[in-house]
């Protein structure tokens, strides 16, 4: 897949009613690698992306063509990602038509991932937690070697246009970032050491954010009444699924995808 490709990319996803703009397609292509399937009259028929993120590779965007469906390019679309992937543990986010797929590639369902959407129409309260605060500049570098080796985690703090940190005696406890996506914009990573934490730097990004369409991909949560309440209701639940052994990201929980595919 090349930036040539992009084009019809979105065209695809599109069709399947994905929010995705033309510059998520980009910046995605940047920090991953990509297979494009082609007719024989040079139709772009199919795609997917493959993101090496150190110890882990995550999977995503795999589109088939409606009028290719059936003919066994999904399997195939997979079979080159994971070899793309290397020996490394797998993640993915599958749609129900999708898991049985996976499964047969020996993807194992590890998460559930609640999509939030809407806009927000209410003002939360402002977190009172210590130590949280807003993103500066000077933590980018602190930021940074959270995930050292994933590309995609850099462009993601590069390229935020809010964020805020937990931040107690000199560490970095938790972070979570705000950037332009698909319909509007959306929250993730969400990085903490509790619940709690997670909670408040979710609450203190939407301070500002009244009437606002905001998109929040949570993993796993317990409770998410505090989100409904400002108007922000789950609108798909998917599963996440992994092929390999659990590998530990980081010293931090992910509460929050950066994106479904790039995890």
């Amino acid at each position: 897949m090349t930036v040539n490709d992009l084009g019809a990319a979105h065209s695809l996803s599109h069709k399947l009613g994905w929010p995705h703009r033309i510059d998520d397609w980009r910046q995605m292509l940047d920090v991953g690698e990509g297979v494009a399937l082609e007719s024989v009259d040079g139709e772009l028929v199919g795609t997917g992306l493959c993101f090496n993120q150190g110890a882990v590779a995550t999977l995503g965007l795999v589109v088939i063509n409606d009028d290719w469906q059936g003919l066994g390019l999904g399997r195939e679309m997979m079979v080159r990602l994971m070899a793309l992937a290397g020996p490394r543990t797998l993640l993915l986010v599958a749609t129900k038509a999708g898991q049985p797929l996976y499964q047969k590639l020996g993807f194992e369902p590890c998460n559930r991932v609640c999509q939030y959407q809407g806009g927000g129409t209410l003002a939360p309260p402002v977190p009172l937690l210590p130590g949280l605060r807003a993103m500066q500049a000077s933590d980018q570098a602190a930021l940074l070697a959270l995930s050292p080796d994933s590309l995609a985690h850099a462009v993601a703090v590069q390229s935020a246009n809010r964020g805020v940190v937990i931040e107690n005696a000199g560490a970095i406890e938790g972070f979570a970032l705000k950037r332009t996506y698909g319909r509007g914009e959306h929250i993730g990573p969400i990085l903490a050491r509790s619940a709690e934490q997670a909670q408040a730097l979710v609450l203190a990004l939407l301070t500002d954010a009244e009437g606002d369409f905001i998109r929040i991909d949570l993993v796993d949560p317990y409770d998410d009444s505090w989100l409904t309440a400002l108007g922000l209701n789950c609108v798909d639940q998917i599963t996440r699924m992994r092929c390999g052994e659990a590998v530990e990201e980081g010293p931090l929980t992910r509460f929050g995808l950066l994106t479904q595919a790039l995890g």
